[in-house]
């Protein structure tokens, strides 16, 4: 699978990981710099958005969900995170 980086925003959610910490996550996308900056509405607080066979994806933290549930909201293909995260990835 090819992975590069994008300035796309993910636009909604379509899946979830749980259970992963923001270092295993960067591990699987060892190639894509994260965004730390926080969203103006401070809702989202860490993006990693690329390109995975050309489909546009993202992985991001919704209103601390990470630090209080230890899930990430998801957008792409539902096999491209399997694929990628296994069973830590739960498609909506």
């Amino acid at each position: 699978m090819h992975i590069e980086s994008t300035s796309h925003q993910p636009p909604y959610r379509t899946g979830t990981l749980k259970g992963l910490t923001i270092s295993e996550v960067q591990k699987m996308l060892p190639d894509i710099s994260p965004d730390t900056h926080a969203s103006g509405d401070r809702k989202v607080t860490i993006t990693w958005r690329f390109l995975a066979d050309g489909k546009p994806c993202g992985i991001w933290n919704y209103r601390r969900s990470h630090e209080v549930l230890g899930e990430l909201s998801t957008f792409g293909p539902d096999e491209i995170f399997a694929a990628l995260f296994e069973k830590a990835y739960t498609a909506l």
